[in-house]
């Protein structure tokens, strides 16, 4: 491979296959060649330790129908194009934009096909999986590798590509990929013991400290152990909620009957699988819960039949994860959780026979974030319990780092999981945790930035450290601080735009920091200047279509936006404009609170909105608000998050809860929490120290 190209490979995709372009762009940068090849020749160049970096980056498509010229420098500075073929990308403008540029380049044989979905000689957009462009340069019957089960599945297919980027044969890879496999196996514990030396001093202080609670303990074993006890599991493969269960004696019979290989089960648990994945992305939940159980059910077979096949025990996790994730979308938080459970239990025992593997601790991160979200999703009043799962998914994640410390993918991902443990600080009102904790995710961006500073994505990463960095600033009182990281969020945020990012997408988000911007202005005093601003947003927000039910988020978001407004309306004189925003603020936030997923949300809004009436007319709420207003009881042993603690004041403020309402006070006082507004009814209904 020759050193003349920016990027080893340039991916290509649709947005429907994003879930796939991800898989392939970390499993090709985390690939590593076996060192006997390392340095040899090919007909391709010298063969390199590492395939990396590969583009995967779809923020710099411009809006125009012509390729942007971010785009197009990065596939002249990419070696090889990986078209992810599938009747999505087969369909898809950019795709075929994509090749056509590359192959006019006159790189044709640099051209490399991955198969997710559809097939080959399919007829129509619907069947296909080669995008028409591949025919037009030249590749009428493109050699590819099929990531599916029943095909190659995701190792052989990897090592296809590595195999024809670099002009090796591929029975040499797949012979040097069988020794290391085997060499894991059979040295997994020794791994463990060895990884002991290196993890002591290479994770997080607080992580390091819990191990020299016993100095003799890995930290893998260590960490595993401390997510047995928090996952309340067994060593029983019996012990699996779902297993237990389980009696499916008909599909025993239909197996022992058929006396086919157990393989064209296997084969069809994954089929099935595929189908749910194509229902789900097409919107069709119950459709795709039946695909995925059908799949989970052979699965669960075949494992029973052959319990030391840890690649069925793998998959089983992953018919787990699916089934989670469409309970999640359909509303069924409990059943979400039990199998998202049983999904990171399943993860937990293969990194017992695999504890070295990068892949698995990784998996292990994204398991527990996907708890915690649950979690918090769930209302359940325990935030102490989604910080558990954070910090843990955190740790997992830096662990997946150091053992293999040259993943880029796995160290952006660590941004992430800051911010995510950030936020669950904040739900349990460590206001001086999720400072620590955002000035690091700080630092993290800025690092991977400045490697990489004409990455779009990387630029919309940094904006969202920003702004999370600010938002505990704000927290903390520190107004001047906050906003000078919010401008430039908000800046970099709309360079993007002239990059060529999504519109809308970028648009709420720079709407969401202005927002913020604009009652950071307000409390220093200018209110006709923050009204002014409020009025620019208002035009812009006319301008977004599609702010509805359907996009939850994006419409509370807005509602937080006409609260302030009504608020800074009443401080510009229009108090009539501020009760008519907030009369049609709380019908909407009275409907909204049957959305479980948003809840807690709602109802800090609700009381904001609520409260800023009473104080504009010192009535209380109709009965119909009233009933849905959440309830705050101080106490109860548990940790309240910031937003909680700060909306049980206001609330009992209004209802003249005065004891209650200095509870919660001292509570915030004393976590460090010094929000302006909270500061504010702090001091004029005399609940401060002091007063």
């Amino acid at each position: 491979m020759t050193d003349k190209y920016k990027y080893k490979a340039f991916v290509s995709y649709s947005h429907r296959d994003e879930r796939w372009a991800r898989w392939l762009h970390r499993s090709l940068e985390s690939y590593r060649l076996p060192r006997k090849l390392v340095g040899s020749s090919t007909t391709v160049g010298e063969v390199p330790a590492r395939i990396k970096p590969v583009f995967r980056d779809r923020d710099e498509l411009s809006s125009a129908g012509d390729l942007g010229s971010t785009v197009q420098q990065a596939l002249q500075d990419s070696e090889n194009l990986i078209v992810v073929c599938s009747p999505a990308s087969a369909a898809s403008h950019w795709v075929n934009e994509e090749i056509r540029y590359f192959a006019g380049l006159g790189r044709l044989e640099r051209i490399f096909c991955v198969i997710v979905d559809g097939e080959p000689g399919g007829s129509g957009t619907e069947a296909t999986c080669f995008p028409a462009a591949l025919k037009e340069v030249g590749l009428t019957e493109p050699l590819a590798a099929d990531v599916r089960k029943w095909a190659d599945g995701k190792r052989l297919s990897r090592l296809k590509l590595v195999a024809g980027m670099l002009g090796l044969s591929l029975d040499q890879l797949r012979r040097r990929d069988l020794q290391k496999r085997q060499r894991a196996w059979g040295l997994a514990s020794v791994a463990a013991i060895a990884l002991a030396v290196v993890l002591v001093t290479a994770v997080t202080a607080r992580i390091a400290a819990e191990q020299r609670r016993d100095s003799g303990e890995s930290l893998v074993a260590y960490k595993l152990s401390e997510l047995r006890t928090m996952l309340n599991v067994t060593e029983d493969p019996e012990s699996l909620s779902r297993l237990q269960e389980w009696n499916p004696q008909d599909l025993r019979r239909l197996i022992d009957e058929s006396g086919q290989d157990v393989e064209a089960y296997m084969a069809a648990a994954m089929t099935l699988r595929e189908q749910g994945i194509s229902n789900w992305y097409g919107g069709v939940l119950s459709d795709a819960m039946e695909k995925f159980q059908q799949s989970w059910a052979l699965l669960a077979e075949i494992y029973r039949r052959d319990r030391g096949n840890w690649q069925v025990f793998f998959e089983l996790g992953q018919a787990e994860y699916w089934i989670g994730q469409t309970d999640m979308d359909l509303g069924n938080l409990p059943e979400a959780e039990k199998a998202w459970m049983s999904y990171a239990e399943i993860t937990r025992r293969l990194i017992l026979q695999e504890p070295e593997n990068a892949e698995w601790v990784m998996e292990m991160a994204y398991a527990l974030t996907n708890l915690g979200s649950l979690q918090e999703s769930s209302n359940a009043d325990n935030p102490e319990r989604t910080l558990q799962f954070m910090q843990s998914s955190l740790e997992y994640n830096q662990i997946a780092l150091v053992l293999d410390p040259t993943n880029d993918y796995y160290r952006s991902e660590l941004g992430q999981s800051h911010a995510f443990l950030a936020d669950a600080q904040l739900d349990v009102c460590d206001v001086e945790g999720a400072f620590i904790t955002r000035r690091e995710h700080l630092a993290l961006e800025t690092g991977l930035l400045d490697a990489d500073p004409d990455n779009a994505s990387r630029v919309r990463l940094m904006a969202f450290a920003l702004t999370g960095y600010a938002a505990v600033e704000e927290v903390r009182g520190n107004i001047d601080t906050a906003r000078e990281h919010l401008e430039t969020a908000i800046q970099l945020l709309e360079d993007n735009l002239l990059r060529g990012a999504e519109v809308r997408d970028t648009m709420v988000n720079v709407l969401l920091r202005q927002r913020r911007l604009v009652r950071m202005v307000a409390y220093k005093g200018d209110m006709v200047q923050a009204w002014s601003m409020s009025n620019e947003m208002s035009e812009k927000w006319m301008e977004l279509e599609g702010i509805g039910a359907e996009d939850m988020r994006t419409a509370l978001i807005y509602i937080d936006f006409l609260i302030d407004r009504a608020w800074l309306a009443a401080a510009n004189g229009d108090s009539e404009l501020a009760r008519q925003l907030l009369t049609d603020i709380q019908l909407h936030l009275v409907a909204a609170r049957s959305n479980m997923a948003f809840r807690r949300k709602v109802g800090n809004l609700l009381v904001r909105a609520v409260f800023q009436q009473w104080e504009l007319d010192r009535t209380l709420p109709p009965a119909n608000v009233f009933s849905v207003l959440p309830d705050f009881v101080y106490g109860n042993g548990r940790s309240r998050s910031c937003l909680d603690a700060s909306s049980a004041v206001k609330k009992a403020v209004m209802f003249n809860q005065v004891g209650q309402a200095r509870k919660f006070t001292e509570y915030l006082l004393g976590k460090g929490y010094r929000e302006a507004d909270f500061m504010r009814v702090c001091r004029q209904y005399f609940l401060c120290p002091g007063q």
